[in-house]
């Protein structure tokens, strides 16, 4: 959640060094366009020749980015690949990996790099602007925790397709910044957990996947997990990375929870149900559900929280919009009595499927709605 204060005794002088830049060129981009990647996709990444190209290019290259040659090649073939629109790193630091990330979106041709520290207010700028026009043009540098960070990302409405993190290690600073990456990140979307090597890192991306099953790690080394050798140096979910590397299902994946996503503003000041994105799937079930409604208004000094608690038969075969009303419609006034009111929705999830029936499945969150 906040990044632990580097040590370093470089000067930061030395970050923008001629060494340090290279201008722009496009290097095997194209050799991975249209290629899925998958668990399949990774566990052959480091045979193909591109990858060996990659490799050799960023050999000891940002000079400060404090990665191996392998790891920086990986993040590169993985933004090469997926053609994110929008990347987020959790750990500027000297913004070499950073560097390494813009270059892979500039090739590209499209795709904007948010990256955060919270002690880089001053370093980072600065190395930033000796970086190519173009690479800066695509880099937003943000001086902030990862709290405020994924806040803000999530109140401008940002979805990520790939999300760094390279952050604090400890345990509960790494599960949170995989918890909320996850929370923005678009289906079929990629985390890069970095310092799988480090306890904390290792054990967030574990907890994390035994509570989200329908992710799937790119490699093998959360499966494989050896408890006789507990800090094993070498356990990558791409060899000589030290990445744990997630992806996200490719629909919401919806459990015995209960699981929620927040609250999230809303313009209706009253709700009477909600919808439902239904992907293509054949599974039958309960689905029970918690809506509340909030209201907040005279600079926060008047407030109103209305919830809605039910559930819901389903029985699914085709793909669908599905409007449930809810029993009793959520009203507020308070539009009509303050100028600043403002309102969220927050809903909550849980999945009670027949015997033998799968999780059910959802194209995006649950959005309210008012038919009145």
């Amino acid at each position: 959640m906040v990044a632990r204060k580097p040590d370093h005794k470089q000067s930061d002088i030395s970050m923008t060094s001629s060494d340090a830049v290279r201008q722009p060129t496009p290097l095997v981009g194209k050799r991975f366009d249209g290629q899925i990647v998958s668990p399949q996709w990774a566990a052959g990444l480091t045979a193909m020749p591109a990858f060996h190209e990659l490799v050799a290019y960023f050999r000891k290259w940002p000079p400060h980015s404090f990665m191996s040659d392998e790891s920086r090649a990986t993040l590169y073939a993985l933004i090469a690949a997926l053609k994110p629109a929008a990347v987020a790193e959790i750990g500027t630091l000297f913004a070499g990996t950073t560097q390494v990330m813009a270059r892979a979106l500039w090739e590209n041709g499209g795709g904007v790099l948010h990256t955060t520290d919270p002690y880089g207010a001053e370093r980072c700028p600065r190395i930033i602007a000796a970086w190519p026009g173009e690479l800066q043009a695509i880099t937003q540098f943000h001086p902030l925790n990862s709290m405020d960070f994924f806040l803000k990302l999530e109140q401008q409405k940002v979805s990520l397709d790939l999300v760094l993190v390279d952050g604090n290690h400890d345990y509960e600073f790494a599960l949170f910044d995989l918890q909320m990456a996850a929370r923005l990140l678009r289906p079929g979307g990629i985390i890069v957990m970095d310092n799988a090597e480090q306890t904390g890192p290792f054990k967030a991306a574990r907890s994390f996947v035994r509570d989200n099953p329908a992710w799937r790690e790119l490699g093998t080394t959360l499966t494989s997990y050896d408890p006789t050798l507990p800090f094993d140096a070498r356990r990558a979910s791409v060899p000589g990375t030290t990445f744990v590397i997630l992806q996200a299902p490719p629909h919401l994946s919806i459990g015995t929870g209960p699981q929620s996503w927040g609250q999230v503003r809303t313009e209706l000041s009253s709700i009477d149900g909600f919808m439902l994105d239904i992907p293509a799937q054949k599974t039958r079930g309960t689905l029970h559900y918690q809506a509340i409604f909030r209201g907040f208004a005279d600079g926060n000094r008047a407030g109103v929280e209305l919830r809605s608690i039910g559930s819901i038969l389903l029985e699914l075969e085709r793909p669908g919009a599905h409007e449930h009303r809810l029993p009793t419609p959520l009203k507020s006034d308070l539009r009509e009595r303050y100028d600043d009111a403002f309102f969220t929705f927050e809903i909550d999830l849980s999945w009670q499927p027949d015997p033998q029936a799968p999780p059910l499945a959802l194209a995006a969150v649950p959005i309210p709605t008012w038919s009145a």
